[in-house]
């Protein structure tokens, strides 16, 4: 591992990263497991803010700030048995993703404050877990939990927890 000097933060908008950037990060955040690799291109296109972590040239973590589909967002809210709530926020904070060999280092929250600060604050915007590092992380952030946890699409054996920040 390399020293803390050699951590660069990179946020952008889609449209200004490179194809082959774009690349990268879709294959990191593929790798995790967490996502469905095939509505992740679309999504990482029309995302707010891509957040990619660095240690040298190594990347070690990604997170974003995404515009989900109506139909996921509105479900994620229905689920967690708060739906009516679905509108306010049409920002998901997401893919955040921390390489295992740079856990517990304070990488999440350099990630979730970049993409947040990207994203601005004049919308709502939500997020959903399943660790209970996050669930400790993003009320850290502002986020306070919604409704009730619910059975992950991608692994029903385990729940995620929604969680929700309004713009001020």
């Amino acid at each position: 591992m390399a020293s803390s000097t050699d951590i660069r933060t990179i946020t952008a908008l889609p449209s200004d990263m490179s194809n082959e950037a774009k690349d990268v990060f879709k294959a990191f955040v593929i790798a995790a497991g967490e996502v469905n690799a095939q509505t992740l291109p679309a999504l990482v296109e029309a995302a707010v803010a891509l957040v990619m972590l660095y240690d040298g040239d190594k990347l070690i973590g990604t997170a974003a700030v995404k515009r989900p589909h109506d139909s996921h967002r509105r479900g994620d809210f229905r689920k967690a048995k708060v739906g009516a709530s679905a509108d306010s926020y049409p920002l998901e904070l997401g893919w955040i993703v921390v390489h295992a060999d740079y856990r517990r280092q304070g990488h999440a929250s350099t990630l979730i404050g970049a993409a947040l600060a990207a994203a601005g604050s004049s919308e709502g915007i939500y997020a959903t877990t399943k660790t209970a590092r996050m669930r400790a992380l993003l009320p850290e952030f502002g986020f306070g939990i919604q409704g009730e946890p619910y059975p992950s699409t991608l692994d029903n054996t385990v729940n995620l927890t929604l969680f929700a920040r309004s713009f001020t």
